[in-house]
């Protein structure tokens, strides 16, 4: 039981969405436009090739500034999503911005300070990656010879037995 080839993993049915091919915000897109009543659209290219974007515009609350996203999802429904803003400052002054993520997960607000936020497919409301649970396809790459040479030490004697009967001889 939990040896190797067991669960789904190996069979590709449980790996996690990957960050590549979700749409992603990035804070550093908003560099010089967090400011008081500014507004505007962001747009790229889908890893599908089609075009989306997104419109903002910041707002000034008692807690700070809240950038509030909206957009359309799935061509229907009209999403408009409250993402508050944190600073920290940097060496030799300024300061550096940072998303905290909206999301409430089992009941739980999230509010970790990140400077992506994500929209995987299938996804209503952007959030963080541990949010969306979402990994880089280098990571579900990384090593897979290695599992594969530990799936074949473990059952080699099992398929060297198998071969005859597959090749007819």
């Amino acid at each position: 039981m939990g040896g190797p080839g067991s669960g789904r993993w190996y069979r590709g049915q449980c790996r996690k969405s990957i960050v590549e091919k979700s749409l992603a915000i990035a804070v550093g897109e908003f560099h010089g436009r967090i400011h008081p009543y500014s507004s505007g659209t962001l747009s790229w290219r889908l890893w599908t090739g089609e075009r989306s974007s997104i419109g903002y515009y910041v707002t000034w609350t008692n807690d700070g500034p809240r950038l509030m996203l909206h957009y359309v999802w799935n061509d229907s429904e009209n999403i408009e999503i409250p993402v508050h803003l944190q600073s920290t400052p940097v060496y030799f002054g300024g300061e550096r911005w940072w998303f905290t993520c909206p999301l409430i997960v089992n009941g739980v607000a999230c509010r970790r300070r990140v400077g992506k936020l994500y929209l995987p497919v299938g996804a209503k409301y952007f959030g963080c990656r541990t949010c969306h649970g979402l990994t880089y396809r280098s990571c579900q790459e990384a090593h897979s010879e290695e599992r594969t040479a530990k799936f074949f030490a473990a059952h080699g004697s099992k398929l060297d037995a198998m071969l005859p009967r597959l090749t007819g001889e």
